[in-house]
């Protein structure tokens, strides 16, 4: 026995409201992990930017083995940090 159409519109308007805010969970999901991502590659890239600026030799290889570290770093954290939001969010 088919359903009222009243209990089928009010099926469509959930369903569809629960679709817009899993659309909106998802895209500010992946703005905030492309956010993190410029951070940490900026940060990183400053680090190796102040290499640049350093007259010493091992000085300047400290900085940019820290911005290295920060950025290769940061970027994996973003990463797997964003791969686990979305296990906890049932995205897979």
């Amino acid at each position: 026995m088919p359903l009222p159409e009243k209990y089928l519109r009010e099926q469509r308007e959930n369903r569809a409201a629960a679709e817009r805010e899993a659309r909106r969970e998802t895209r500010v999901a992946w703005l905030r992990v492309l956010t993190e991502l410029a951070a940490w590659t900026l940060l990183g890239l400053a680090g190796i930017g102040m290499a640049w600026h350093s007259r010493d030799f091992d000085v300047g290889m400290a900085w940019w083995w820290a911005g290295a570290t920060i950025w290769v770093g940061g970027v994996s954290a973003a990463v797997l940090s964003a791969y686990r939001r979305g296990e906890k969010r049932g995205d897979w």
